[in-house]
């Protein structure tokens, strides 16, 4: 539940309350963890006006905070800021950390905004020291939600753009990724739920255009994620509503791709067979493009769909797992530890960067980070 402030017999408290669970919400954090809630300016550096440690009782589903702001000077106006307890102030580069912590949106009591909204901002660090600020839905539903795929995808071509990776075992997909240095990268992604991977890939890599693409009931929050980002010099990113089951428009037909993103796409098995129709189609405009997807399987069902890109007559140029930190969730067994990164190419590609061309697999294997989830 977003935080709310509330008046009553002369008393003013400022209510939350929070959860610490997975992506999917199947499982909570079952240790004890330490805390640190702040009523603070919304920037980065920001004034913080009221500090306090909460103890996060392990196992339960969800926990209240409370501020009694009665006799407490603050600025409005301020929001909610909820984090784990560190020993450093300052939180490490990446896009997957073991748990992310929460910002509200902003409350201004004195104006009549009693309410920080429905929504909520999780914010990054590049490499490169560039903020990635990403809002989605409070509550209990997945939808418009950070998926773990995608913010692994999103470390992994971070760590790509700055040359951290010793050896990619998808060296395809590396060379798409240097060589934007000196090119324009076009880039698709379908799928693209709050936008995580296009959006933080247009705030890395300079000259580059990014189309995200989804269902039309994303397009708001998509939208409010491309106001609030601060792209690369000469990047662009700009969404368009796409059906994977209808032919792809007339826009996308004319576009030419280096670059299509599938990120947390394979889950549900009846979209499956669309999702590589529409890859046919864009490959058919854009020979040369490359295909990475990013996927952390939940049933051995989504296997099919690396059947259906093998039928279709994608290549298969490498793959990797990549583990997932924190506490594993349990409601999906053993195929929640890690995400699977894969890399296709169509037949008329013709660049090979790989040892050896393999037919499309998967290795269903996952484990999920936990975020502090407002309720």
């Amino acid at each position: 539940k977003t935080p709310k402030v509330e008046v009553k017999k002369g008393t003013v408290l400022l209510n939350a309350v929070i959860t610490i669970t997975t992506d999917l919400g199947e499982t909570f954090h079952p240790q004890d963890l330490e805390l640190i809630a702040t009523v603070r300016s919304a920037e980065q550096d920001g004034e913080i006006y009221l500090r306090r440690k909460l103890q996060w009782p392990g196992g339960v589903r969800s926990h209240p905070i409370t501020f009694d702001l009665t006799r407490q000077d603050v600025d409005w106006p301020a929001c909610l800021h909820v984090a784990i307890k560190t020993t450093s102030s300052v939180a490490p580069p990446g896009f997957l950390p073991p748990i992310v912590d929460i910002w509200s949106g902003a409350m201004n009591p004195p104006a009549g905004h009693f309410e920080s909204g429905w929504r909520v901002e999780r914010r990054f660090t590049s490499l490169a020291e560039r903020t990635v600020s990403l809002l989605e839905d409070a509550g209990d539903s997945i939808a418009r939600h950070l998926w773990d795929g995608s913010q692994a995808l999103a470390q992994h071509i971070d760590q790509t753009i700055s040359l951290q990776m010793s050896s990619s075992p998808m060296p395809l997909l590396e060379y798409v990724l240097v060589s934007a240095t000196y090119r324009r990268l076009n880039a698709i992604e379908l799928g693209c739920g709050c936008g995580s991977v296009g959006i933080s890939l247009a705030q890395s890599i300079p000259d580059c255009d990014v189309l995200l693409t989804d269902l039309p009931e994303v397009t708001e929050l998509v939208d409010a994620n491309i106001a609030r980002m601060k792209p690369a010099i000469s990047s662009k990113v700009r969404f368009q509503p796409l059906d994977w089951e209808q032919p792809l428009p007339k826009g996308l037909r004319s576009r030419t791709n280096d670059l299509v993103i599938v990120s947390e796409c394979t889950y549900n098995t009846d979209t499956l067979q669309p999702l590589v129709n529409t890859l046919e189609a864009l490959l058919a405009r854009s020979p040369k493009a490359v295909i990475v997807v990013s996927t952390k399987t939940r049933h051995d069902s989504e296997a099919a769909f690396f059947d259906l890109m093998r039928d279709a007559g994608f290549v298969a140029s490498g793959s990797m797992r990549v583990p997932l930190p924190g506490e594993p969730g349990n409601g999906y067994a053993d195929w929640a530890t890690d995400i699977g990164l894969h890399v296709f190419h169509g037949r008329e590609h013709r660049l090979s960067l790989s040892p050896r061309e393999r037919s499309a697999e998967e290795v269903p294997k996952a484990r999920s980070p936990r975020k502090v989830r407002s309720r």
